[in-house]
């Protein structure tokens, strides 16, 4: 195999890669800000967490690099590999001797200094798996051919259902969705399984944990009153949009927020982080990061357009729409538009499976973009 055979730089989507590494290096900037505690007589610090976020990038920068060395068609071939080697290692999560356990949840996998969140590799690998089974049927107008797309998502949504992490399982749906309508499904098509997941929406309330169901109920019920309730179940959200709103037109300044300093937002490198934006830079510069996230999408959105291979086309679709949806639940979580849930921001929050992920999926979209297509043994000129 040779390694970057056939790229033609011509054709990389350069603006993809500059708004992607702003954002990273936004992100480095408030990871690092996020890591201040302060000591109980004001005495400050720093953690280390922004130095292992910048070993992560380095990493991330490598592995991009890696993936980049081969065709994205490479991987295609090997895709339900790739979707069944993901599933076993999030099955292994749950065995008790492999899968470790962090605030009741068994996500992640130790690989001696690393640890794996294994629902970031499952992403991918739905991807993968669905652009390369997509394009091989020949019509997926009809009803019935879309029970194998949903069963291939299906299954790793249980599964990460389970460990208990309802927010990642259900971030799986959009693309989905994304990805099969773009393959030529039928909006009506999509609409009665859309319909039919309202209908079984309330058996989701049986089978969801206690304090997942407080987390819903906190969420209708955050303009409350009651003390009790705002310092115990709605304490995380009050102190995000605390910050949210004492960060004004403006901004406290970088490394000045108050809420960041004095400890009292908490994850507020990981899940809140845009908050902390939001606080020190203020509602502008906040609304300029949000349009550097539209550039990155609108970019990553020509780049499908310009592809002419189909499962080339469909990766790119799926990587957005998974960053996208990331995008706008954890910016509404943090603001109090949608229930708190353990999704990071992409290419910002602190995490070094998440990061790797964005990495992953930012090289599959620049492979895709500096590949020629290759249509039955054919090279053809996409210009």
């Amino acid at each position: 195999m040779r390694f970057f055979e056939g790229i033609e730089l011509k054709r990389l989507s350069w603006p993809t890669l500059l708004f992607a590494g702003i954002l990273l290096l936004i992100g480095l900037a408030f990871v690092y800000s996020a890591s201040y505690r302060s000591g109980p007589e004001g005495e400050g610090y720093y953690t280390s967490s922004w130095q292992k976020q910048l070993v992560w990038a380095v990493m991330g920068f490598c592995l991009m690099l890696a993936i980049l060395a081969v065709d994205y068609k490479k991987y295609l071939e090997w895709a339900f590999v790739i979707y069944a080697a993901a599933v076993v290692l999030l099955l292994l999560t749950m065995v008790p001797s492999i899968g470790v356990v962090i605030n009741n949840s068994r996500r992640w996998i130790d690989f001696g200094p690393l640890r794996l969140q294994t629902s970031e590799l499952m992403k991918i690998g739905v991807i993968l798996a669905l652009a390369r089974y997509l394009p091989s049927r020949e019509n997926h107008r009809e009803f019935v051919s879309l029970i194998v797309p949903f069963a291939i998502v299906l299954i790793p949504v249980v599964i990460i259902a389970r460990q208990p992490d309802l927010g990642t399982s259900l971030m799986f749906l959009p693309v989905l969705l994304a990805m099969v309508y773009v393959a030529g499904a039928r909006l009506k098509h999509l609409f009665i399984f859309f319909l039919m997941g309202l209908i079984a929406l309330p058996c989701l309330w049986f089978v969801m944990k206690p304090y997942q169901r407080q987390r819903v109920m906190s969420f209708i019920q955050q303009d409350t009153q009651d003390e009790e309730l705002l310092m115990d179940e709605l304490y995380h959200l009050t102190q995000s949009k605390a910050a949210i709103g004492s960060g004004g037109a403006f901004g406290m300044g970088y490394g000045r927020g108050s809420q960041n300093r004095l400890n009292f937002l908490p994850m507020r490198n990981t899940d809140f982080i845009f908050a902390v934006i939001c606080e020190e830079m203020g509602f502008f510069r906040a609304t300029g990061v949000l349009v550097l996230y539209l550039l990155f999408f609108l970019s990553c959105a020509h780049v499908a357009d310009q592809c002419k291979d189909p499962p080339g086309r469909l990766i790119v679709v799926g990587i957005i729409a998974l960053f996208a949806t990331q995008m706008l639940v954890n910016t509404g979580m943090s603001t109090g538009q949608l229930p708190t849930v353990g999704l990071p921001l992409p290419f910002m929050s602190y995490g070094g499976s998440s990061l790797l992920m964005c990495f992953t999926g930012l090289a599959l979209i620049i492979n895709v973009s500096t590949r020629p297509v290759i249509l039955w043994g054919r090279e053809r000129d996409v210009d």
